[in-house]
């Protein structure tokens, strides 16, 4: 029978409470226990037999003074304020620290507390962790920068070793192999967790901010050398799984280890580095890879990167540029000279209060690229014209609908681009005839073609027989245009705005280049 206090999830071998954390969560006194714990952690790396009651004190007092004061640091750790000894029986109940009693030498020894403390390994692992911040994540992305590159090599190298039998050599190699992708995975699940926080729940400023980093991260480190070393790896993977057999993976991990290891040893070793042939495999592969998924996941990830800052900017008022403005204060009231402070402010400003209001005017038809001069007004909210941090109240504006016109602007482009395959259709058919037999231009587009060849060879300098060799500005049309024939030496095209007269050449070849 369970008693009845008992977790069902615990009696199922699932792990439940973790006393070794308890510190970090303790009611009122963690930030005693993590600087207790921060000093223990610190100690380690100068001494191994561990910390005196005496010097543990002295130690939070200077690490508490290096903070604030010693004035501080003083009323701080006074008894009344700070338990030492029940602290540190807290912890060892917790399995943080291990205490023990140094040796009495002297007769003052036995009277004296001769407590030492050290923490444990989980304690150790735990807080070193928790120590570590997000600028050692972004080094961890960063040393990630060069892992594919790492990996395609060290593989050839374990290739060629294995194939001159020098297995020695090829387990050094591995080794980076695995070292290297271990780095890599990390970075990798550090990208994930930040777009995972980032997408989840509302956008606000912090998410869009550590998500736009994220993205610029992924494309510097991961689109450059993934997809550049990836076949080469592939390829790699291929030839090791043809040359290396189980005795050899076996003997590349006898290379590493005592002659006199136990063979379970050596064989979870070979067994560890067969899964990490298999791992790559999984991060490389060509249409299901790790990789490739990854990057799925980042081009998901840019929709709601605009959808969200979409969102951030039609909240109107809510958004404050009250920092930025302090900043400008500041710069201007620390000028030396009123003409410093003007220009300061000039630089800042272009004389000008910045105001950026979202809406649509009444007549929302009008051409590409028109002029803000000359474009039709937009109404503005009366709330948009009010100041303060926070000039709209209640439900912020939404981001104005533009689907439509999106969805026309590309049914235009479209359509434009059928005009002019059509126009450069009909106007290579006109190659190697005189201007003066062509039929009339009836297109605008073609058109547009043809008076572009025509300033490009009246560009060109003529050859010794007269013909001229020319391409368009665009750089899309060769034309090869030969002199006219005494009898006609003129021609007459007919465009649809008009007619023009120049000479009578005949172009032999008029193509379109590949952009």
């Amino acid at each position: 029978m369970s008693t009845p206090n008992a977790d069902a999830w615990e009696l199922a071998g699932f792990p439940g409470r973790l006393d070794v954390a308890a510190y970090l969560t303790a009611d009122q006194l963690a930030a005693q226990y993590r600087v207790l714990v921060d000093v223990l952690l610190d100690a380690q790396e100068h001494s191994l037999t561990g910390v005196g009651r005496n010097e543990l004190l002295a130690a939070v007092r200077d690490r508490i003074a290096d903070a604030t004061d010693a004035m501080a640091a003083e009323r701080l750790t006074r008894p009344e304020a700070f338990d030492l000894d029940a602290r540190m029986r807290a912890l060892q109940d917790w399995k943080v620290v291990i205490r023990w009693q140094d040796k009495a030498k002297t007769e003052a020894d036995f009277i004296r507390t001769r407590d030492r403390y050290q923490l444990t390994s989980e304690a150790a692992d735990l807080h070193r962790w928790l120590r570590r911040k997000i600028d050692e994540d972004a080094v961890s992305t960063s040393a990630a920068a060069f892992a594919p590159a790492i990996i395609a090599e060290r593989l050839d190298d374990t290739i060629d070793a294995i194939g001159q039998r020098d297995l020695g050599q090829a387990a050094q190699s591995w080794a980076q192999v695995r070292t290297t992708l271990k780095d890599m995975a990390e970075a990798a699940s550090i990208w994930q967790s930040r777009m995972a926080s980032a997408l989840a729940g509302a956008p606000d400023v912090d998410k869009m901010s550590r998500l736009r980093e994220t993205l610029v991260a992924y494309v510097t480190v991961w689109g450059a050398g993934v997809d550049t070393y990836s076949p080469r790896i592939r390829e790699a993977l291929s030839r090791l799984r043809q040359i290396v057999t189980d005795e050899d993976w076996r003997a590349m991990a006898l290379s590493g280890v005592d002659a006199t290891a136990a063979e379970e040893t050596v064989q979870a070793i070979a067994q560890g580095n067969r899964d990490a042939a298999d791992t790559l495999s999984v991060w490389f592969g060509e249409r299901t890879g790790q990789a490739l998924r990854l990057r799925r996941q980042v081009r998901d990830a840019v929709t709601p990167l605009l959808r969200g800052s979409r969102a951030l900017l039609a909240t109107g008022g809510r958004v404050t540029r009250r920092a930025e403005l302090l900043r400008l204060a500041a710069a201007v009231e620390s000028a030396g000279s009123d003409a410093d402070a003007w220009t300061t402010w000039c630089a800042a400003t272009g004389l000008w209060s910045a105001r950026h209001v979202s809406g649509v005017p009444d007549e929302p038809e009008m051409p590409a690229r028109t002029s803000f001069w000359t474009a039709p007004a937009t109404p503005v909210d009366v709330k948009l014209r009010k100041r303060g941090a926070q000039s709209v109240k209640g439900r912020p504006a939404q981001v104005p609908n533009r689907r439509d016109a999106r969805r026309a602007a590309r049914e235009a482009a479209r359509r434009q681009r059928e005009r002019a395959e059509i126009a450069e259709r009909a106007l290579a058919a006109r190659s190697g005839e005189y201007l003066a037999d062509w039929a009339p231009v009836t297109s605008d587009e073609e058109a547009a073609i043809v008076w572009d060849l025509l300033m490009a060879v009246l560009r060109a300098a003529p050859g010794d027989d007269g013909t001229r060799t020319a391409l368009t500005e665009d750089d899309r049309w060769l034309a090869i245009a030969y002199p006219s024939p005494p009898e006609h030496p003129s021609a007459i095209l007919n465009l649809p705005e008009g007619h023009l007269a120049c000479e009578n050449w005949r172009k032999p070849r008029t193509r379109s280049l590949p952009c």
